[in-house]
């Protein structure tokens, strides 16, 4: 008898894919405008901002944009270079909030504010929503 994989402990999610395809395109443009004009005697900004940009555009490929901690129920926002970035929910005293189109984060004092999910694919954010959906459906009870 074979059983279910396991529950993974943090769930990730991936930027939509036409984002680092962008950002390694444009890079990959810069940095050739700038070698082309660099030949030519010229200093170009794209130097500097294209390899710039195609690095970040390679990382977002690998890197996650945010996580999920099932254990603590944060969500954890990634730089495209690997580390945390911002850290939303019981962690820093806050509650996390899917009211059906919007994550929300619950502020201590009571206000609330969105978290930015525009750039996560969609097939991978709706574990985050349920797992946050069935968290704050503990807390209710």
């Amino acid at each position: 008898m074979a059983y279910p994989p396991a529950q993974p402990h943090v769930l990730k999610v991936r930027y939509k894919t036409w984002y680092p395809v962008t950002l390694t395109v444009v890079g990959a443009v810069w940095a050739v405008v700038g070698v082309l004009n660099l030949l030519t005697g010229a200093f170009a900004i794209g130097l500097v901002t294209g390899p710039l940009f195609l690095l970040i555009g390679i990382l977002t490929f690998t890197n996650p944009y945010l996580s999920y901690d099932f254990a603590t129920g944060a969500v954890h926002l990634h730089s495209p270079l690997g580390f945390r970035a911002a850290t939303y929910g019981p962690p820093k005293g806050e509650r996390l909030w899917f009211d059906g189109t919007d994550l929300l984060r619950i502020l201590p004092n009571g206000k609330q504010k969105r978290v930015n999910l525009r750039l996560c694919r969609p097939e991978e954010t709706a574990p985050v929503l349920q797992a946050v959906t069935a968290a704050q459906q503990q807390q209710v009870q």
